[in-house]
């Protein structure tokens, strides 16, 4: 087998809800975990067969993977583009954009609600920490691909076209992938939601002994009543919301070049 499609992000612009659609039509199988991050890794070649294992449905038509972090350059593996490329030159690319300030404020939660951030100072972070906003240049991350796959193998989507009709978004991603259309329950899509106060902290993702479960089900419990969790947005000051601004303008620009689409409210 070989994988044939990547969901590669932008993180936190519902790239779950969509994997979750996707997954849905009979042709397609996702890897097992849907993220995982596998050429993340510069040594990916040692473990092709590993890789592999993780997509359980052998009848599937096409295979993919869902991993945000192919689209978090130059963090992780530098050289992401041309190492997915030896593995396959025919690799279509899906990319779904969000607002970036929706987009990081977004990636600030969930860094936070699952350990990652101890900082509770929104501001602070978004303003020292450079991965946020490389994140969300979006010329950036998708440049690299579209130089060496081309164009013809990249989709370009919207998450507020996802979000008002999910649907025409599926069948457009079908087509991209060169399969027949197939509704998808919207019930299937609202199954990742926000806020989800259930989010585990990240030493819980696998548990491998007895006490690290019984460990799990105790911090599943007490986050119900955990009060250092953010459950709703917090402010972001003038200040941090301009630095953002211009910092992803450029890339804003090219974006609306490349689409042919008005993103004057992203510069907002």
């Amino acid at each position: 087998m070989i994988v044939d499609f990547l969901l590669i992000g932008a993180a936190k612009s519902a790239t779950t809800s969509l994997s979750n659609g996707l997954s849905q039509h009979p042709d397609i199988c996702f890897s097992d975990p849907k993220e995982p991050q596998f050429f993340s890794d510069p040594n990916w070649r040692d473990n092709l067969e590993h890789y592999h294992s993780l997509f359980k449905k052998k009848s599937a038509k096409l295979y993919g993977d869902g991993s945000t972090n192919y689209s978090k350059y130059p963090h992780y593996n530098k050289n992401i583009h041309q190492d997915i490329f030896e593995y396959n030159p025919k690799m279509k690319i899906i990319y779904m954009m969000r607002h970036p300030i929706d987009r990081i404020v977004s990636h600030y939660i969930h860094a936070y609600n699952r350990g990652h951030e101890t900082i509770d100072d929104m501001n602070e972070v978004l303003t020292r920490n450079q991965h946020y906003l490389d994140t969300a240049r979006y010329a950036m991350q998708i440049e690299p691909y579209i130089n060496r796959f081309g164009i013809d193998q990249i989709q370009l989507l919207f998450f507020e076209d996802f979000i008002s009709n999910p649907q025409d978004v599926l069948d457009s991603t079908f087509k991209f992938l060169g399969l027949k259309s197939t509704t998808i329950s919207a019930k299937v899509l609202d199954s990742n939601k926000s806020f989800n106060r259930r989010v585990l902290h990240h030493k819980y993702d696998q548990p491998r002994t007895v006490i690290e479960k019984i460990r799990k089900v105790g911090f599943i419990i007490k986050n119900y009543f955990n009060g250092d969790f953010i459950n709703q947005k917090p402010k972001l000051s003038s200040k941090t919301r301009a630095y953002i601004i211009d910092n992803v303008k450029d890339d804003i620009h090219y974006i609306e070049k490349l689409t042919g689409r008005n993103l004057s409210h992203w510069l907002n």
